[in-house]
């Protein structure tokens, strides 16, 4: 669990490097990619959700 904390802080602040040259350049990359992005995206938020679910079932029977 702290290697997934560790990879998303660092993804964290590669977000923040792309905000800023966003910024200072305009939008970067193709449609596509960023259609790619956002299937990386809700697949993240599904593991998660399905992690906490399975948690909490857990809790519940114990």
């Amino acid at each position: 669990m702290k290697d997934l904390k560790n990879r998303l802080d660092l993804l964290e602040l590669d977000l923040k490097k792309l905000e800023k040259k966003i910024k200072e350049d305009g939008p970067c990359g193709t449609p596509e990619d960023w259609h790619h992005v956002l299937q990386r995206v809700r697949k993240i938020e599904e593991f998660a959700v399905s992690q906490l679910a399975v948690r909490k079932y857990l809790e519940e029977h114990k």
